[in-house]
């Protein structure tokens, strides 16, 4: 029986949020094909032999998608799931990520670049009276995120985006429609509508306490296809395999990827096997996909 190494947790400020996919993850795995072990990342031996086994990566954020642990099992030579950690690195680096996806021809919402300790706006694209999102180049579920509309509330926000990373981005708004597509090796599954209902965006409250956010499946069968098409192309030009997410919003005229998430969350409400669902399969048949790809 092959031993799946169920890893979350670390020093991310994801951590808590990991724990939960996790623990999802080890619940409904199909135990009569696997012996699952569940551990926290600090806790890992990763001199020990592990012979046959295979890490499932659940570590949302630093350490489970900048590629820290997937360079470790490289170097070890052990298998895990998800993509490799130069794949992880591309997506992480939301400046990097961008940048790749302008020179592959995949639509992205304009930005500009700031680092820690200047805050120079003059020159730039930036005008008052738009909306705009400023986030840290490297983090995850949506911490550190301002949106804003006055150029007097740049600086406030670049300071909280600079509280997680050392570099922060300020992006164009697309207010009409975010929507989010999950990949399965090579495949594009049905993409889903994400409706914030009491909050401004798809911000950590809307993500992980409200009860008010609404997922629907997009039915308008030319939309999905050119959103599936898009997502895949994105995941791809990343080098991405095996699983992900793809964010892409709209602005009533175009389409553009916001960023990729590579180990997304994965408890049995979180969006990916809610994409999977419609799909037709079921949780614990997709950790079998996952771990088997």
């Amino acid at each position: 029986m092959k031993k799946v190494i169920i890893v979350y947790g670390g020093d991310s400020n994801e951590k808590e949020i990991s724990y939960e996919s996790a623990k999802s993850i080890f619940s409904n795995i199909d135990k009569s094909k696997y012996d699952p072990l569940l551990i926290d990342y600090k806790e890992v031996n990763f001199d020990k032999s592990w012979g046959n086994s295979i890490f499932f990566i659940a570590i949302h954020g630093e350490g489970g998608e900048d590629g820290e642990i997937q360079e470790i099992l490289e170097n070890k030579k052990i298998k895990y799931t998800g993509s490799n950690s130069k794949a992880m690195k591309l997506c992480w680096d939301k400046a990097v990520s961008k940048k790749l996806m302008i020179e592959a021809g995949i639509n992205t919402p304009n930005y500009v670049c700031f680092k820690k300790g200047s805050i120079d706006f003059s020159g730039t694209f930036l005008v008052e009276g738009n909306d705009y999102f400023v986030k840290p180049a490297m983090n995850g579920s949506s911490y550190g995120i301002s949106k804003i509309n006055k150029l007097s509330e740049l600086t406030e926000a670049l300071n909280r985006a600079f509280q997680f990373s050392e570099v922060a981005i300020v992006e164009e708004s697309y207010n009409v429609a975010e929507y989010t597509v999950a990949i399965l090796g090579s495949t594009a599954l049905p993409p889903l509508q994400i409706i914030t209902e009491g909050n401004e965006f798809y911000n950590y409250a809307a993500k992980y306490q409200s009860n008010e956010t609404i997922k629907i499946k997009v039915e308008e069968f030319s939309l999905a296809e050119k959103l599936k098409k898009i997502a895949l192309a994105a995941f791809l030009a990343h080098g991405c395999k095996t699983w992900g997410r793809v964010d892409i919003v709209s602005n009533g005229n175009d389409l553009a990827v916001l960023e990729i998430n590579t180990v997304p969350g994965f408890t049995e409400k979180s969006l990916f096997p809610l994409s999977a669902k419609y799909s037709g399969i079921e949780y614990q048949e997709l950790v079998t996909e996952i771990i088997e790809h």
